[in-house]
Protein backbone atom coordinates (compact mmCIF):
# COMPACT_ATOMS: atom_id res chain seq x y z
CA UNK A 1 0.00 0.00 0.00
CA UNK A 2 1.24 3.63 -0.99
CA UNK A 3 0.53 4.89 1.64
CA UNK A 4 2.14 3.07 4.19
CA UNK A 5 5.42 3.01 2.06
CA UNK A 6 5.41 6.75 2.32
CA UNK A 7 4.44 6.96 6.06
CA UNK A 8 7.41 4.25 6.81
CA UNK A 9 9.79 6.34 4.83
CA UNK A 10 8.95 9.86 6.55
CA UNK A 11 9.23 8.05 9.78
CA UNK A 12 12.39 6.30 9.32
CA UNK A 13 13.85 9.51 7.85
CA UNK A 14 12.62 11.72 10.44
CA UNK A 15 13.49 9.53 13.53
CA UNK A 16 16.70 8.58 12.16
CA UNK A 17 17.53 12.44 12.14
CA UNK A 18 16.70 12.48 15.90
CA UNK A 19 18.31 9.07 16.47
CA UNK A 20 21.90 9.69 14.61
CA UNK A 21 21.49 13.30 16.86
CA UNK A 22 21.05 11.89 20.07
CA UNK A 23 23.31 8.69 19.39
CA UNK A 24 26.37 10.69 18.30
CA UNK A 25 25.50 12.75 21.77
CA UNK A 26 25.50 9.33 23.47
CA UNK A 27 29.02 8.33 22.19
CA UNK A 28 30.78 11.50 21.31
CA UNK A 29 29.70 14.96 22.62
CA UNK A 30 28.71 13.43 26.25
CA UNK A 31 32.66 12.67 26.73
CA UNK A 32 34.20 15.94 24.94
CA UNK A 33 32.40 17.99 27.45
CA UNK A 34 33.69 16.46 30.16
CA UNK A 35 37.14 16.96 29.07
CA UNK A 36 35.71 20.95 27.88
CA UNK A 37 36.10 23.49 30.05
CA UNK A 38 33.06 25.45 31.68
CA UNK A 39 33.72 28.28 29.48
CA UNK A 40 33.60 25.85 26.02
CA UNK A 41 30.69 23.79 27.43
CA UNK A 42 28.57 27.19 28.19
CA UNK A 43 29.06 28.69 25.23
CA UNK A 44 29.32 25.71 22.48
CA UNK A 45 26.40 23.12 24.24
CA UNK A 46 24.29 26.55 24.89
CA UNK A 47 24.39 27.41 21.49
CA UNK A 48 23.86 24.29 20.11
CA UNK A 49 20.63 23.73 22.53
CA UNK A 50 19.15 27.31 21.22
CA UNK A 51 19.41 26.17 17.55
CA UNK A 52 18.43 22.33 17.97
CA UNK A 53 15.67 23.10 19.83
CA UNK A 54 14.02 25.48 17.09
CA UNK A 55 14.81 22.59 14.24
CA UNK A 56 14.55 19.61 16.03
CA UNK A 57 10.85 19.46 16.71
CA UNK A 58 9.56 19.67 13.41
CA UNK A 59 11.89 16.71 12.81
CA UNK A 60 10.85 14.90 15.64
CA UNK A 61 7.14 15.57 15.07
CA UNK A 62 6.88 14.16 11.54
CA UNK A 63 8.53 11.04 13.06
CA UNK A 64 6.40 10.85 15.83
CA UNK A 65 3.19 11.69 13.98
CA UNK A 66 4.16 9.47 10.73
CA UNK A 67 4.33 6.40 12.91
CA UNK A 68 0.94 7.59 14.86
CA UNK A 69 -1.10 7.34 11.36
CA UNK A 70 0.83 4.52 10.38
CA UNK A 71 0.06 2.28 13.63
CA UNK A 72 -3.89 4.14 13.27
CA UNK A 73 -4.48 3.23 9.41
CA UNK A 74 -2.90 -0.13 9.29
CA UNK A 75 -4.35 -3.32 8.58
CA UNK A 76 -2.01 -5.29 8.65
CA UNK A 77 -1.23 -6.26 12.64
CA UNK A 78 2.67 -6.62 12.00
CA UNK A 79 3.15 -3.19 10.68
CA UNK A 80 0.67 -1.81 13.37
CA UNK A 81 2.41 -3.85 16.15
CA UNK A 82 6.03 -2.45 15.02
CA UNK A 83 5.40 1.11 14.21
CA UNK A 84 2.97 1.10 17.59
CA UNK A 85 6.24 0.24 19.63
CA UNK A 86 8.22 3.05 17.56
CA UNK A 87 5.35 5.19 18.74
CA UNK A 88 5.34 3.73 22.60
CA UNK A 89 9.61 4.32 21.94
CA UNK A 90 9.36 7.92 20.77
CA UNK A 91 6.64 8.91 23.10
CA UNK A 92 9.25 8.22 26.16
CA UNK A 93 11.93 9.50 24.26
CA UNK A 94 10.01 12.64 24.26
CA UNK A 95 8.62 12.60 27.90
CA UNK A 96 12.51 12.37 28.74
CA UNK A 97 13.24 15.09 26.73
CA UNK A 98 10.29 17.20 28.21
CA UNK A 99 10.95 16.72 31.66
CA UNK A 100 14.79 16.86 32.09
CA UNK A 101 16.41 18.11 28.87
CA UNK A 102 14.43 20.81 27.58
CA UNK A 103 14.59 22.81 30.82
CA UNK A 104 18.23 22.57 30.96
CA UNK A 105 18.59 23.55 27.36
CA UNK A 106 16.54 26.24 28.18
CA UNK A 107 18.88 27.93 30.72
CA UNK A 108 22.11 27.22 29.00
CA UNK A 109 20.42 28.45 25.83
CA UNK A 110 19.43 31.71 27.51
CA UNK A 111 22.97 32.26 29.69
CA UNK A 112 24.76 31.42 26.19
CA UNK A 113 22.46 34.73 24.58
CA UNK A 114 23.72 36.73 27.77
CA UNK A 115 26.68 36.01 27.01
CA UNK A 116 26.53 34.13 30.59
CA UNK A 117 27.92 30.87 32.42
CA UNK A 118 25.84 29.41 34.94
CA UNK A 119 27.86 28.66 38.06
CA UNK A 120 26.23 25.42 37.55
CA UNK A 121 27.12 24.41 34.26
CA UNK A 122 28.90 21.45 34.94
CA UNK A 123 26.09 19.84 37.01
CA UNK A 124 24.06 20.75 34.22
CA UNK A 125 25.53 19.44 31.72
CA UNK A 126 25.95 16.25 33.78
CA UNK A 127 21.93 15.85 34.64
CA UNK A 128 21.28 16.24 30.58
CA UNK A 129 23.96 13.42 30.22
CA UNK A 130 22.64 11.27 32.84
CA UNK A 131 19.64 10.85 30.59
CA UNK A 132 21.13 10.99 26.86
CA UNK A 133 21.99 6.95 26.58
CA UNK A 134 18.15 6.57 27.71
CA UNK A 135 16.98 8.90 24.88
CA UNK A 136 19.17 7.03 22.22
CA UNK A 137 17.84 3.62 23.10
CA UNK A 138 14.27 4.69 22.96
CA UNK A 139 15.16 5.83 19.50
CA UNK A 140 17.01 2.76 18.63
CA UNK A 141 14.30 0.82 19.80
CA UNK A 142 12.14 2.88 17.46
CA UNK A 143 14.59 2.94 14.12
CA UNK A 144 14.55 -1.18 14.98
CA UNK A 145 10.29 -1.24 15.26
CA UNK A 146 10.28 0.76 11.68
CA UNK A 147 13.20 -1.30 9.83
CA UNK A 148 11.42 -4.41 11.21
CA UNK A 149 7.81 -2.87 9.96
CA UNK A 150 9.18 -2.10 6.48
CA UNK A 151 10.22 -5.69 5.79
CA UNK A 152 6.54 -6.37 6.63
CA UNK A 153 5.12 -4.52 3.47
Amino acid sequence: MLINQILATLAVLAVGVVYGTDVFHAIVVKKAATLSSDKSIADLIGHTHLIADKRMPIIGATGLLSCLILTAINYNIHIAMYSGLASVSLILHLVIYLTIAKPINQTMSKAALNKQMPTNIRQLQQRWDSVIIYRAIALTIAMIALILGLFEM
